[in-house]
């Protein structure tokens, strides 16, 4: 059996996932590239007729802290028209993110089958998916928005409940921290049973997919949990660093351009995890692994 495609565990997916990144990183950024370059060009036409800096943003002064503080405060200083500007942006980033998604997917089934990965055919595979994609995101993120409603007022409650009572203001804060704390894990265990839809909507042809990924995550919720917290923990470490030396050009269209390149690459990292839990999911719930080997033996036979 082909080692890539053997059932994982929790370390074994994150050491696959960053041996296929390493293996195959100029075709999954080409892929990233393809798709967002789009917006980005459109977001620094829209910065640059704004008036906004090319290179350096922020006031000049002659003190080099000085001059720090000054840039980042300009990243953080925004207009309105800015600000309604990012949310188009955004829109049409969420709209997309779907097909980036699905033709990362589409790579790493490649990689783990020792297959060529051209970002074109990634790309043109997932597209024939778009609409099923899209509607299925669109249903689980509603979905997910009202879930949170009812959560967060009964959290409220709790609060008012705990700090109305004649406690000790410590116990208190514990006791709210461990509210939260709780509300967070049951909110991420019952998403992240739902989490494998858009990979199900692609190769699987089902929408929206809730489905087949609550029955991909059964008795893996918990696993699954863990490795979306640490390949999120991994991806903004990845972001936080690479981003550090832009504070230098402040809020001018280079630093944006710069930052969005380091987003797509820190989303690479969870971007592939992703798609690795996603087949290790079927290898353990469909034998997909077994369906490879008599397939491959057919193939040879005839």
């Amino acid at each position: 059996m082909n080692e890539k495609m053997k059932p994982l565990g929790f370390g074994e997916i994150l050491d696959q996932t960053f041996r296929i990144i390493k293996s195959n990183f100029k075709p999954l950024f080409a892929i990233t590239f393809f798709i967002m370059i789009p917006i980005f060009a459109l977001q620094a036409l829209i910065l640059s007729l704004t008036g906004r800096n090319l290179v350096i943003g922020g006031e000049e002064r002659n003190d080099f802290f000085e001059q720090i503080l000054s840039n980042t405060e300009s990243i953080t200083a925004t207009t309105t028209f800015q600000d309604m500007t990012d949310l188009l942006l955004n829109m049409l980033v969420w709209i997309v993110i779907p097909v980036l998604a699905g033709a990362i997917t589409w790579a790493v089934k490649y990689a783990r089958e020792d297959k060529k990965i051209e970002a074109t055919d990634m790309i043109k595979k997932t597209f024939k998916r778009f609409w099923p994609l899209l509607g299925s995101s669109i249903l689980i993120g509603i979905i997910t928005f009202f879930l949170f409603i009812p959560i967060f007022i009964v959290l409220f409650i709790a609060f008012i409940v705990i700090f109305g009572m004649d406690i000790n203001p410590v116990i208190g804060f514990f006791l709210g921290m461990f509210s939260i704390v709780a509300i967070f894990i049951c909110i991420g265990l019952l998403v992240t049973r739902w989490s494998l839809y858009l990979p199900a909507v692609l190769f699987e042809k089902v929408a929206p997919g809730l489905g087949k990924s609550w029955h991909l995550t059964k008795k893996q919720t918990w696993k699954f949990f863990g490795l979306i917290i640490v390949l999120s923990i991994i991806s903004g470490i990845i972001s936080t660093i690479l981003e550090i030396p832009l504070v230098f050009l402040g809020n001018s269209v280079l630093y944006q351009l710069l930052s969005n390149i380091i987003t797509l690459i820190s989303s690479i990292v969870f971007t592939v995890g992703y798609a690795v839990m996603y087949f290790d999911a079927t290898v353990r719930q469909e034998g997909s692994d077994l369906k490879e080997m008599i397939k491959d033996y057919d193939t040879q036979g005839s």
